[in-house]
């Protein structure tokens, strides 16, 4: 009788312990962005043929983020885009899995070095593909990377969230590293 009951509690403490495992992050690390330098993410050899019109530049800010705290470097296209990466220090990617703004959207994308994504955007039911799209990098507890993309000019552009993609994947790449 004692050995059934010690085998039960242990198969409930198991099940305990994978439930809250479950509720904790799956990020493959831990990649703390408080101290990284945004323009120093993605290197030259990465930029080759996303055409950049000019040198990157440092903001000591988050642009179009709300509350946001963290650094951002910004390129221009020479079609006439810009695309802000930003490391955000005090928000991670759950504030848009669901977002409270009821203008924003959202949707899990595919991962980005083995870390969770999300494409936000504000312009009705679908990201448009000319125009602002935002991914969400989940890098360590309440801090993300993200890269903004504000408008295509030329059908020669990929679309916004492919070229944010693009940029995301440069950028972790060096912050994986």
């Amino acid at each position: 009788m004692i050995g059934r009951a010690l085998r039960v509690t242990a198969v409930l403490l198991a099940g305990l312990g994978v439930v809250s495992a479950c509720g904790s992050s799956d990020r493959p690390k831990e990649l703390s962005v408080s101290d990284v330098k945004p323009c120093d993410l993605i290197n030259s050899e990465s930029l080759q043929g996303m055409r950049i019109g000019q040198e990157s530049q440092k903001l000591d800010s988050v642009p179009g983020a709300i509350e946001a705290e963290g650094n951002t470097c910004f390129y221009g296209i020479t079609t006439g885009n810009t695309i802000y990466v930003s490391t955000i220090t005090n928000q991670g990617i759950d504030r848009w899995i669901d977002p409270s703004d009821e203008d924003a959207r959202s949707e899990e994308v595919s991962r980005i070095q083995g870390f969770r994504a999300v494409k936000v955007w504000f312009d009705g039911d679908r990201p448009d593909p000319d125009h602002k799209c935002w991914i969400y990098v989940d890098v360590a507890g309440g801090q993300s990377l993200r890269v903004r993309v504000e408008q295509s000019y030329s059908d020669e552009d990929p679309s916004t969230c492919t070229t944010a993609r693009r940029f995301a994947e440069a950028a972790m790449q060096s912050l994986a590293a």
